[in-house]
């Protein structure tokens, strides 16, 4: 008997960010495309738990140590910032309030301002009296300097349902609480939420599936990624002021906001875990508790707070090398592509590059060739020996 099945471009592995904004930008292209998830909701991971920062490089160009890398993680941001407001400008919260960035090392100001200018970030310095009327429940006293900056808030949920309905328009399949059984060459089978069984062939297969990009590839392929995993926390209180406000400092407290509620992040404290999960370390979120209280004196631990923990991922060939923020497109077996954003807000600069590799692999033939691609078709072509008459 002969099987059903379902034919596509690309079958996408993975329904956070990174799965929904490719899923949106393939189908643009009139892609056929399969996006599977094995949670029952999208995003259930690292996408939502965050701090719901739309980052537009005024963190990491001072976080990262070096230079060079952190211009570039800055620049991408900058293009994710621009891309993602310009698509779902509702989802932009406070848009009329900008958050404040705090400087406690005197000697690293006039360097970070260096690396601002480089990458393009957009910076106002602000009085230290200013910012205290802006923010009165923080305490200032320990900055050497503060600026205002064109990060904002926005609501992830509401962007990735944007996202989704977009992909669905394109023609998009979407399943959830579907997982792949089987995996030969460019043949799967996936199981759905109701038990049936689907038979699925693609051009590609694209993995966007965080932490669980190392499973599946151990596990249909018999390969070991060099995925590691990072540990980081967060505490969500009831909201402690009006205006977004981060140290660029290691070990300070770095918030967003949304709505009635701040999101309180700690930066640099990514620990290296042997495996993913969500468990709080009660040490960890007591040294985020402390940092907090550092910069709002007035937060108690006796108010209402809820600690998160979230596992992040990142390529690294080399095991003792820093924790790496740059985006990531691996194919360690052809025709199975596995990709990593580093951080949400370069998931489009992501996306993007992505979206144009694929095409040049999926092309049809509907519109007509360039002559750049005339000529790399000539020069990828397999060189004809001349032939020699008798």
């Amino acid at each position: 008997m002969t099987r059903d099945v379902r034919r596509y471009d690309v079958v996408l592995v993975g329904g956070g960010i990174t799965g929904l904004m490719v899923s949106h930008k393939l189908s643009r292209l009139g892609l056929r495309l399969l996006l599977l998830e094995k949670q029952p909701t999208l995003a259930s991971g690292p996408s939502t738990r965050n701090e719901g920062w739309l980052h537009r490089g005024s963190y990491h160009a001072g976080s990262i140590r070096d230079r060079e890398n952190a211009v570039q993680v800055a620049r991408r941001c900058i293009y994710g910032h621009e891309q993602i407001r310009a698509f779902a400008p509702e989802a932009v919260e406070d848009a009329d309030r900008t958050p404040l960035v705090l400087v406690r090392d005197a000697d690293r100001v006039q360097e970070l301002m260096s690396r601002w200018d480089e990458a393009g970030v957009w910076y106002r310095p602000r009085t230290r009296a200013a910012a205290a009327a802006s923010f009165p429940a923080a305490d200032l006293s320990r900055c050497a300097a503060v600026f205002e900056v064109a990060d904002v808030s926005i609501n992830t949920r509401m962007l990735y349902r944007k996202l989704y309905t977009s992909a669905q328009q394109g023609g998009t399949e979407v399943l959830t609480g579907a997982r792949l059984e089987r995996i030969n060459g460019l043949e799967a089978s996936v199981v759905t939420a109701s038990g049936e069984t689907l038979h699925v062939e693609a051009g590609l297969f694209v993995y966007s599936a965080g932490f669980g990009a190392r499973d599946l590839f151990r596990d249909f392929f018999k390969l070991e990624l060099p995925i590691r995993y990072w540990k980081s926390h967060l505490v969500v209180v009831p909201r402690l002021g009006a205006h977004g406000l981060f140290y660029v400092d290691a070990h300070e407290a770095a918030m967003m906001h949304h709505g009635g509620y701040s999101i309180v992040g700690l930066n640099e404290d990514a620990l290296l875990c042997p495996e993913p999960d969500y468990n709080v370390i009660a040490e960890k979120a007591d040294n985020l508790h402390r940092a907090l209280e550092r910069l709002v004196p007035g937060w108690k631990r006796g108010a209402p707070f809820t600690d998160v923990a979230c596992t992040k991922v990142d390529f690294a060939p080399d095991a003792s090398a820093a924790r790496s923020l740059n985006i990531a497109i691996h194919e360690p077996v052809p025709g199975h592509i596995c990709i990593l954003p580093g951080k949400m807000t370069e998931t489009p600069f992501l996306t993007d590059v992505l979206t144009a590799r694929l095409y040049e692999r999926l092309e049809d033939g509907l519109i007509a060739k360039r002559p750049c691609d005339v000529l790399h078709a000539h020069l990828t072509q397999p060189r004809r020996e001349p032939s020699h008459a008798a």
